[in-house]
């Protein structure tokens, strides 16, 4: 079982409020609301901040990318072409 650690925080009487609510209501303690948002919330931001890279990346790459499917372009045109010239032939 990993090793636990207390903590002190200072939140408003108004959202203390509203997470006891909702312990109330869900059946579960605090220690157990509280540990689940912050998890949620840092698996969020990890994919936030995964989607950043990953546009970043995009971006980065963009004219690379886009060099690369004009090179193939030409080569499936040129594909093309030599495969209908090979058509008009057998007839």
């Amino acid at each position: 079982m990993e090793e636990k650690t207390k903590i002190t925080i200072d939140i408003s009487k108004g959202l203390l409020k509203d997470v006891d609510d909702y312990v109330k209501y869900r059946r579960v303690s605090r220690d157990k609301f509280i540990h689940d948002a912050v998890t949620h919330y840092l698996c969020e931001h990890k994919k936030i901040e995964l989607r950043e890279q990953l546009k970043k990346g995009y971006i980065e790459m963009s004219d690379i990318n886009l060099e690369l499917a004009h090179e193939g372009l030409k080569c499936d045109s040129n594909s093309i072409q030599i495969y209908e010239k090979c058509l008009v032939e057998c007839e």
